[in-house]
């Protein structure tokens, strides 16, 4: 089974924190829960699939691997996530040691041969030699996602998905542009360009009809930067979910905006 457009990057991380199985369990749930299929699945309903099916016996197989795996109805495609963990989870394994590698799978109810399938799938990228090490050396998503899919015999090259976009995000406020870079790495963005920018209240404000009408306080900041990304069109959902995650609802958020544009010619970039 191509697991190309199944695993996506929003569904990836490589900084799980959990140390129980429990409380891993529930973090892998909000994992997945990013993939849109999932949108209208309550997280106790998931939840509670993936215990009953560790009541069943424990996913973790062995070599710091696990795959914890459910099947839900009132969902028509797979939902595939990976989530790494440096320290290692206790999990029930059947070797005993700690799980550091965890591949999930959500499948629908009325798809058991499909279920059974991915599982194979994913079984057989997870006993190809040294993937452990592979995967537990990589440090951004996308590097995870990468590195995952080229261990898969249906899958040639991540490259290959879709179409590039451009990515715009306007920063007005200066002190987080830190923190946008640290998420640019996590998420393995290694080439963008910034713009310093001046907002027309900047302009606007020394025009006599609008003096006054602006920033009468003297203390709002009138230039900012202009970030401009270019990204595979399946990255930009998870980049966005990763900015979220720092800033909250981008829509209540004054610091930062973002805009997609579609790219229909380029070179050099």
């Amino acid at each position: 089974m191509d697991l190309t457009g199944i695993l996506k990057l929003e569904c990836c991380s490589t900084n799980i924190q959990s140390q129980t199985k429990e409380l891993v369990l529930e973090e892998l749930v909000k994992l997945v829960k990013r993939n849109e299929i999932l949108k209208d699945v309550p997280v106790a309903e998931l939840l509670e699939s993936f215990h009953k099916r560790e009541r069943q016996g424990s996913t973790g197989f062995g070599k710091g691997i696990a795959i914890p795996h459910c099947q839900i109805s009132g969902i028509k495609d797979f939902v595939v996530g990976i989530g790494i963990s440096h320290k290692g989870v206790e999990y029930d394994a059947i070797d005993h040691k700690k799980v550091k590698i965890f591949v999930v799978i959500v499948g629908p109810l009325e798809s058991r041969s499909g279920h059974l399938q991915l599982l194979a799938t994913v079984s057989r990228i997870l006993k190809e030699p040294q993937i452990e090490q592979h995967l537990l050396h990589q440090e951004s998503k996308i590097g995870l996602l990468d590195e995952f899919l080229r261990h898969s015999p249906e899958t040639h090259t991540v490259s290959a998905q879709g179409k590039d976009k451009l990515l715009l995000l306007v920063v007005r406020d200066p002190d987080i542009m830190e923190e946008i870079s640290e998420i640019f790495m996590e998420y393995g963005v290694e080439e963008a360009t910034i713009l310093d920018t001046s907002s027309m209240e900047g302009i606007l404000s020394h025009v006599p009809l609008f003096l006054g009408f602006f920033d009468f306080t003297g203390d709002r900041e009138k230039s900012g930067k202009l970030i401009m990304v270019k990204l595979p069109r399946d990255y930009l959902q998870a980049l966005v979910h990763g900015l979220e995650d720092a800033f909250g609802n981008l829509d209540d958020f004054t610091g930062l905006a973002l805009i997609v544009l579609d790219i229909f010619f380029s070179k050099g970039i």
